[in-house]
Parts: structure tokens; sequence; C-alpha cells
């Protein structure tokens, strides 16, 4: 919940999870969607998109951890519900 003083917890293996999407998603990135291997570093410009893109990249992998939390969370929420009316 978001309320002044409230402190988010994420268990340790969203974290390690959070890797892998992120090298996934910065791949897809750089490679597949922005196309960054045509155009050269010579600039700061250029230097910019990358880090740009990288940014970009962390905050992708980090909505879809957080989706993933959701569903994690919203299916032991079904389970126990089932559990409990079936006792």
């Amino acid at each position: 919940m978001l309320v002044k003083g409230h402190i988010v917890n994420m268990r340790k293996i969203y974290w390690v999870l959070l890797i892998p999407i992120y090298i996934v998603v910065s791949y897809n990135n750089i490679f597949l969607d922005w196309q960054l291997q045509y155009s050269g570093v010579t600039e700061a410009e250029d230097f910019g998109r990358y880090v740009f893109v990288l940014c970009l990249s962390f905050c992708q992998s980090f909505i879809y951890i957080l989706i993933i939390r959701l569903v994690v969370s919203l299916l032991k929420y079904i389970f126990s519900k089932k559990q409990n009316s079936s006792s």
C-alpha cells in the first residue's frame, strides 16, 4: 500500500529473477527493438542513447517483476480461499 511510512519488502527470489529478466529485456531492446548495433559510439549522444535504453530496460524488468509478484499473490489468495472453503 502506498502510504507514508509503509515499507515495501520484496523477497530475495524476486531480486534474483530481476537479473535474468533484465539481461533478456536489455538484449531485446539493444539488438532488436532499438537496433543500436547500427549506430556508433563516437558521440556523447550515442552513449546517452545506450544509457537511456539500459535504464528503460531496468524499468521494464522491474515492471515485469511486479506483475509476476501480483500474479503469485493472487494465486496464493485463490488457493488459500479454496483450502479454507473445502475444510
